[in-house]
């Protein structure tokens, strides 16, 4: 590529400029005229992977028609058609012609030519004018580049089948015609050698549909073996293990998926490949209880269910059809599926199929993602390194930042992708680390070399922690993400950096934050639910400011932009130590969080938990209720062990249990009283008092049973 961002220019006349006499030769000249190649090609013409004579009888008459009714209005009154006027990129998306192809669509709907015409006119206008407009991008042609000439295959290939047979004119059925033939060629020339990210994917597969759906271009086999040859690469070198996409942005990895299910329609090939499952098993890890995915890495609010039914299509998984089916009405779900082949009815369709219950954390290693669940709160940590573009990166300037939701809603929340990469704040808002759940150091970006280190996931059932570092701001700094799942459910997030310097640590919300006691603050929807933050770090200075987000719209699954709050505390240290409590109602719970001596002790009502670097113990109205502890040689006043062990203690009535992981043959003592059982057997311990003493014999997972009498405080 010599440096640039696609090939050298590479468009002739046999890609821009096809009139009559290439357009017959295509074919394999079997025709004498536009009408007879027309009378041809309907002739020869296979089904499109989506097809939209079933589709548009499955949605008249439903809100998803209305919608397209909408899109296609200002075809009506007219468009211009060249795009002038819009910024950098937005121009380059105009070209995509997403907002011709509701003309097609609106027609066949209603049977209205008033759509047809529009759509007709617009398209000879477009096909007339298109090479009058240049971008400005650098080497990179507004109209013959990759995602041009995917988005433009994807959205007028498949009126193909409908308007082959319409009263559209032979003169503008041939220039359509045109405008995917001349795109499959310059898709075909560019990609000869694999090259990582989105765009060179999604133009292999519209490559491959293309030459399925016109078999009887002389190109077409040509077109096929290179799209296949792609698409099999990127599935191996662009897809990560754990099914995320290279550039690691729900969004990208939405587009990328849709476009891999177009090429699965064609070839099983690509269905059968473990990654492509393994895309669809991503979206269910990384989906909120609401139905959306985060923004991250400049994503939208991305809704997963439509690509959830596809995929139980092609992966004949009826499972990922019931997951999809918790976000779907009956008359979307139907619309959908009148699109497979198969037509199977709603219930066949579900039957025996049951929502699976996700695990309480879930690492995606290569994608860098650690999602943390418990009843209704849900962490979603972000670790990975900056990832390289085509054009511009779409990683953002933060690591071992946060996000967190609850009963369906954002609770803590990041500015996420921007309208447009010609937005003013791009880079200073969207992208910046000012706009993410992060500490930013002297108010400067963080580096594209992060050195991220992540340490292994404790998970003791009561508490997941979260460790990592980077050196992405210059100096090291570590975060630590701790969940308690049981009720009251929270997380304490622990920061710390050496050295004295300009620490920000930024913390935003949909809702404005409300000051309800010194570095307490509260951000609440009006009837609920909300997040309750308390810094304990010592004095820090505060302010409260406005940016913007995207905000997920559960009722029309869309995302639209509003207000977002953000809170700054600023310290001359690297420490903050932060309890997230989030609450269900508008009000927040009443709660108090006090250093003591290296841990925290936080009381919600009766309960008390006091929180130290490895431990964790809950007490309710004064009794024990749990205590758990990672990798330590102590839990106080419970355990003392000569080895590092993992551990967790719950009592129920007169009975203690201790479940403990060791790494080896390893002495403890227990606080436990009466009959002592390891595994469940009966074991003469020796005692000291309240203290039993015993062995662990060899490395492996034990529990010893014994009276809690003693641990009544």
């Amino acid at each position: 590529m010599n440096g640039s961002i696609e090939n050298p220019r590479h468009i002739d006349g046999r890609i821009n400029r096809i009139g009559t006499d290439e357009l017959l030769k295509a074919f394999g000249s079997p025709a004498a005229d536009l009408a007879g190649l027309r009378a041809y090609v309907g002739q020869q013409l296979q089904r499109p992977a989506w097809p939209l004579p079933e589709w548009a009888e499955a949605t008249r008459s439903t809100p998803g028609a209305d919608a397209v009714l909408t899109a296609a209005a200002p075809l009506l009154d007219g468009v211009d058609v060249t795009g002038r006027g819009l910024g950098r990129s937005q121009l380059y998306g105009f070209h995509y012609l997403g907002w011709l192809a509701p003309g097609a669509r609106a027609w066949l709907l209603t049977g209205d030519e008033r759509y047809l015409r529009a759509f007709e006119q617009h398209l000879d206008e477009w096909v007339s004018q298109r090479d009058t407009v240049v971008g400005e991008w650098p080497g990179l042609d507004v109209i013959w580049y990759s995602l041009g000439t995917w988005a433009r295959c994807r959205s007028l290939l498949p009126t193909l089948e409908v308007l082959t047979a319409s009263p559209l004119s032979d003169r503008v059925w041939g220039r359509l015609v045109a405008t995917l033939l001349g795109g499959a060629r310059w898709s075909y020339d560019e990609h000869d050698v694999f090259r990582h990210g989105n765009w060179q994917l999604v133009c292999a597969t519209e490559l491959l549909h293309i030459s399925a759906v016109l078999p009887c271009l002389v190109e077409s086999a040509a077109w096929a073996e290179r799209a296949r040859k792609r698409i099999e690469e990127h599935l191996e070198l662009d897809i990560y293990p754990d099914g995320g996409h290279y550039e690691r942005s729900p969004g990208y990895h939405g587009m990328v998926l849709t476009a891999l299910q177009t090429a699965a329609r064609i070839d099983p090939a690509v269905a059968a490949h473990p990654r492509f499952a393994a895309m669809h098993t991503w979206l269910c890890e990384l989906v909120s209880s609401g139905g959306w995915l985060p923004h991250l890495q400049d994503s939208g609010i991305e809704w997963p269910a439509v690509s959830l039914l596809r995929g139980s299509y092609l992966l004949n998984d009826p499972v990922l059809a019931q997951v999809a089916a918790q976000w779907l009405s009956p008359s979307e779900f139907a619309a959908e599926v009148a699109t497979f082949p198969a037509r199977p009815e709603r219930a066949e369709w579900l039957q025996d199929a049951a929502v699976p219950e996700l695990p309480p954390a879930t690492v995606l290693r290569e994608s860098g993602y650690t999602i943390l669940r418990g009843a209704e709160l849900r962490a979603v940590i972000n670790h990975g390194p900056h990832v390289e573009h085509e054009l511009e990166s779409h990683s953002h300037r933060a690591v071992l930042d946060l996000v967190l939701d609850g009963w369906q809603q954002p609770l803590l929340w990041e500015a996420g992708g921007p309208p447009s990469y010609d937005d003013p704040g791009y880079q200073s808002w969207y992208q910046s680390g000012r706009g993410h759940n992060t500490v930013v150091v002297d108010d400067q970006e963080l580096s594209t070399d992060r050195g991220v280190a992540v340490d292994p996931l404790v998970d003791t059932g009561m508490v997941a922690v979260f460790s990592g570092r980077h050196h992405g701001n210059g100096l090291e700094q570590s975060r630590t993400i701790a969940m308690v799942r049981q009720e009251p459910s929270y997380v304490v997030v622990t920061d710390h950096a050496d050295g004295s310097n300009d620490f920000r640590a930024h913390w935003h919300a949909l809702h404005p934050w409300r000051e309800m006691a010194p570095l307490t603050y509260d951000a609440a929807a009006p009837n609920g639910p909300g997040l309750l933050l308390i810094d304990t770090g010592g004095p820090a200075a505060t302010s409260l400011t406005e940016g913007v987000a995207r905000r997920p719209v559960l009722e029309r699954r869309v995302g639209e932009y509003g207000p977002l709050h953000s809170l700054t505390l600023s310290r001359s240290s690297g420490n903050f130590t932060t309890v997230l409590v989030p609450h269900e109602s508008a009000e927040p719970p009443t709660v108090s969080a006090e250093r003591a001596d290296d841990g925290l002790v936080v009381t919600i009502g009766q309960t008390v938990d006091r929180i130290g670097p490895a431990t964790w113990t809950r007490t309710v109205a004064g009794q024990l209720s749990w205590a758990t502890g990672w990798r330590v040689r102590a839990l106080p006043d419970l355990l003392t062990a000569t080895d590092d062990v993992d551990v967790l203690v719950t009592t129920s009535g007169a009975t203690v249990r201790f479940e403990i992981t060791s790494r080896g043959r390893c002495a403890i003592r227990v606080r436990a009283g009466g009959e002592l059982r390891l595994r469940g057997m009966v074991v003469d311990a020796a005692r000291d008092g309240e203290w039993a003493h015993l062995t662990l014999p060899y490395a492996g997972a034990w529990t010893v049973d014994g009276d809690s009498a003693w641990l009544t405080t």
